[in-house]
């Protein structure tokens, strides 16, 4: 396992290196030491580390900034944070940290962390380190074979959003009429096929400048239509797909599987684009995608596992802002946790959400919990 350590202490960090390159889990190389975050971040992609394990409290760059940043630049990195200081609990999972250890580090709490580690290593899928993957959560973005993620440039917008049709029904035959009558149904028919094969070539040059030579637009017998086809090139939303359609029964032997399928959803699909024809199928896979979260949820609950709850509650709300429900699950977790400034934090979201975003009123059950909850507070 390649791992990099980042504090601004020396000593926390002396302690750390002696019990990883001690332990008798798994071989672990050390490939960057660094007490400057920035200097850290900088060469995090050429290092490539499975794992960074990083103080939260440092100067001029924070361990949470810090990790956002570097999944951004490689999504397949896992994060340990390790801190004197438990109050960023909530935090660190928000952005899907695997562990969060407190100062002075444990030998044995170090162990748990390694073997959770090495189950996720483990069951990422082996293509992930060998093969292109497309993306289309969030935005239409290529990530390369050793992690690096790139912005896909076009010449024109319609080659975009021809490309992200195209991707998302990939292996399909897509006939050229329903092209036509679906980006160009106001335009004269000899002027939209021109523009058409026009869009098809640039879409086939940009594909080339991003060294996507598996990727090819096959034309279909007697110039009907096209068809993508991907070679070796994977397709986040397939993967994902796949694996919420592999998971085991949910227990609390294969609850990390889930966690993991759940994290793995990132943002909604082609969220930044307006495309008509994208709609249903981002509604498609939000739903199965909240179906699952929710089930997550509840189960954490029923194990009494309120962090893990949160974590989820948390990012379904970071996603769908204007769901009640999160916020109201979210004031009950934290009233478990006797945690009233959460509580209260949630409500005020809440009615800012739906009494001026969305010019409705708290719901019945909602109004009538929290009084009583107040009620409560007053009586302590």
């Amino acid at each position: 396992m390649r791992v990099v350590l980042i504090d601004d202490e020396v000593l926390p960090m002396a302690r750390l290196k002696t019990l990883l390159l001690e332990n008798e889990l798994q071989k672990i190389e050390i490939v960057g030491e660094y007490n400057d975050p920035i200097e850290a971040y900088e060469n995090i992609k050429s290092l490539r580390p499975d794992a960074i394990f990083s103080d939260i409290e440092m100067p001029e760059l924070n361990g949470l900034e810090l990790a956002e940043k570097v999944q951004e630049i490689q999504p397949s990195v896992e994060v340990v944070f390790i801190t004197g200081f438990d109050r960023y609990a909530i935090d660190a999972f928000n952005i899907h940290a695997i562990d969060y250890m407190l100062k002075p580090v444990q030998k044995d709490r170090l162990h748990k962390t390694l073997t959770r580690l090495q189950l996720m290593l483990n069951d990422k899928p082996a293509q992930k380190y060998n093969s292109t993957c497309l993306k289309l959560f969030g935005e239409l973005r290529v990530v390369t074979a050793d992690g690096q993620v790139q912005s896909m440039k076009w010449r024109t917008a319609k080659a975009k959003e021809i490309f992200s049709y195209l991707l998302s029904r990939n292996e399909k035959s897509i006939s050229k009429d329903a092209l036509l009558e679906l980006f160009w149904s106001e335009v004269d028919i000899e002027k939209s096929v021109k523009q058409l094969y026009t869009t098809i070539y640039t879409i086939r040059k940009t594909l080339k400048q991003y060294n996507l030579h598996d990727v090819q637009i096959a034309s279909l017998q007697l110039d009907s239509g096209y068809q993508l086809q991907l070679g070796n090139v994977l397709v986040d939303v397939d993967e994902w797909t796949k694996q919420l359609n592999a998971l085991p029964n949910l227990t609390v032997d294969t609850y990390e599987e889930h966690d993991q399928v759940f994290n793995a959803y990132q943002n909604h699909f082609l969220k930044d684009c307006d495309y008509i024809w994208a709609e249903s199928e981002r509604e498609r896979l939000k739903r199965m995608w909240r179906q699952h979260a929710l089930q997550l949820s509840k189960f954490y609950i029923n194990e009494q596992m309120y962090e893990k709850a949160i974590q989820v509650e948390k990012k379904l709300q970071s996603l769908d802002a204007d769901e009640e429900l999160q916020y109201f699950t979210l004031m009950k977790l934290y009233d478990i946790l006797d945690n009233p400034e959460a509580v209260e934090e949630q409500y005020t979201l809440l009615k800012q959400v739906l009494e001026e975003q969305l010019a409705v009123d708290l719901s019945e059950e909602v109004t009538s919990w929290y009084r009583q909850w107040r009620s409560k507070q007053k009586r302590k």
